[in-house]
């Protein structure tokens, strides 16, 4: 049954109850032969039956919420341990991030440093080479030197 039948039919046992409690006293007061005895039973037996059904949907719509809010705390507790694990993951995530960042400053510094280092080399050879082909040059160029150096 859901709620709103429920609580529909829970109104209609406090109405009936609200009219067979003081109908059934009234009845109870006027009892003069065995016709409004059984009357009054009945009115009394009514009345008992509505309240223990009034009270008993009461009692039903309780749990439901009382089950209700205990899904909900549940529920709660589940998305804050997700939001909790996603937020590890995220600063997981940013550590390594930094990481990767800090490898890649380090490689591209290594990487500059071994250009650089490349570069004076290749200058040296060049200079070398130069100062080598500027010796054959003057070499040639003087005879006097090519005759001592054959």
């Amino acid at each position: 049954m859901t709620a709103a039948k429920r609580r529909v039919l829970r109104m209609l046992c406090k109405a009936l109850l609200l009219i067979s409690l003081p109908l059934a006293g009234f009845v109870w007061a006027l009892s003069e032969d065995s016709t409004m005895m059984v009357a009054a039973g009945l009115l009394t037996a009514l009345s008992l039956a509505v309240g223990f059904g009034a009270e008993y949907l009461a009692s039903s719509t309780e749990n439901d919420l009382q089950e209700l809010g205990d899904r909900i705390s549940m529920e709660t507790q589940r998305r804050a341990d997700a939001l909790e694990e996603r937020d590890e993951k995220l600063r997981s995530f940013d550590r390594m991030v930094a990481l990767l960042t800090e490898q890649n400053h380090d490689l591209r510094a290594k990487l500059i440093s071994i250009q650089v280092s490349l570069q004076r080399q290749r200058q040296e050879l060049l200079q070398a080479v130069g100062q080598a082909v500027a010796l054959e040059d003057a070499a040639e160029a003087s005879p006097t030197y090519s005759v001592r150096a054959h």
